[in-house]
């Protein structure tokens, strides 16, 4: 089967429109941008785009290439104060001159909507309430809405990094998943792959893993966004080889329509719940 998220994504604006609806004040979503990364340019813009759909206010903060790191410090302590930002984020990659860890870390917690400040990691490994790493928590939501078990299942997840495998790794656990988390010095990373039931591949890698690689029954999660040779976007699992995936009864998210949309979409309902809490 493939896990389309559209219709989830339809169905989830729909109800965060209704719990805007109810709130006395619109939460507001602030995004920090430095430069003009393409990529970049394209998802904040489809996040402003959803914020518009779910009736939040947005407003992007877009800083030139060269900007001193001073000046972007400034500018998140002054929005850590601001009683109208409801949810700030700082749009990655940043330029080679700025430090990502540094400055994420000067946003506040509450306001922290990318979940990614050492406050909100520490919770989500205690199983404490906090913010939650948007694609992690949109890879839960999306498996739970195609009623995909994952209680006692065994879950491979290709990629270690802070912002996908780690947090993603303890959103697993705290579904009573058996996790492993492999990366690029892990061994036998072919059987691992065809032994799980579940595989999320992060690897960034166009075509890595063909239908031969997967067992039947497997559900594979594929998060990446890349783009093949002939410059059109695919993630790691070769996408000609969907129909005989399902075909062996395996289900798959598609590059484009599949884990990308539940991002923004659990940004939004998140930047609510921030709201919510006030």
């Amino acid at each position: 089967m493939l896990l389309n998220a559209k219709p989830i994504v339809e169905r989830k604006m729909n109800e965060l429109r209704m719990r805007v609806e109810k709130l006395v004040e619109k939460p507001k979503l602030v995004i920090i941008r430095v430069g003009n990364d393409f990529a970049s340019g394209k998802y904040v813009n489809n996040k402003v785009k959803r914020c518009d759909e779910a009736g939040i206010l947005s407003e992007i903060v877009h800083f030139p290439e060269d900007v001193e790191s001073s000046v972007v410090e400034s500018k998140i302590l002054e929005l850590n104060q601001d009683p109208e930002t409801t949810a700030l984020l700082l749009q990655l990659p940043l330029p080679k001159h700025l430090d990502e860890d540094y400055l994420t870390s000067l946003i506040v917690a509450e306001k922290d909507v990318d979940g990614f400040t050492t406050l909100n990691m520490g919770k989500l490994v205690l199983g404490q309430e906090g913010n939650v790493a948007c694609t992690p928590y949109g890879i839960i939501e999306l498996l739970k809405a195609y009623d995909i078990a994952i209680e006692g299942k065994d879950v491979l997840i290709i990629n270690r990094s802070n912002i996908v495998g780690k947090p993603l790794a303890h959103l697993f656990l705290k579904e009573n998943a058996t996790v492993t988390v492999a990366h690029s010095k892990t061994r036998n990373l072919e059987q691992k792959v065809w032994d799980a039931d579940i595989v999320v591949t992060a690897v960034g890698k166009a075509n890595m893993f063909s239908e031969l690689h997967f067992s039947p029954y497997t559900t594979i999660v594929d998060v990446s966004i890349n783009f093949d040779e002939n410059g059109k976007m695919c993630g790691d699992v070769t996408k000609s080889d969907y129909d005989r995936l399902v075909e062996k009864h395996c289900n798959i998210t598609p590059v484009p329509g599949g884990v990308g949309q539940m991002t923004v979409s659990s940004l939004i309902e998140q930047a609510i719940r921030i709201k919510e809490r006030e």
